[in-house]
């Protein structure tokens, strides 16, 4: 069997960039910043959380108006 060839995470951070209405998203400054945590619901403080269900977070996430999606 192979085994991985760089460092494996996990856990991830899950970040979602806010825009104005408006504003194209390529090169403009996001206009809020929200961490989510386990339940995809917004947290105060940086949470780590499952890659498996931060990717499924993300997934269900994007496509939204004005917003982006990252998980880091």
């Amino acid at each position: 069997m192979a085994a991985p060839q760089g460092p494996v995470c996990e856990i991830r951070l899950l970040c979602l960039h806010r825009y104005q209405p408006g504003v194209r998203k390529g090169g403009a400054a996001p206009a809020a910043i929200e961490w989510l945590g386990k339940r995809g619901k917004a947290v105060k403080k940086l949470r780590f959380i499952p890659a498996e269900r931060a990717h499924a977070i993300a997934r269900k996430l994007q496509g939204m108006p004005g917003c982006s999606v990252s998980v880091l």
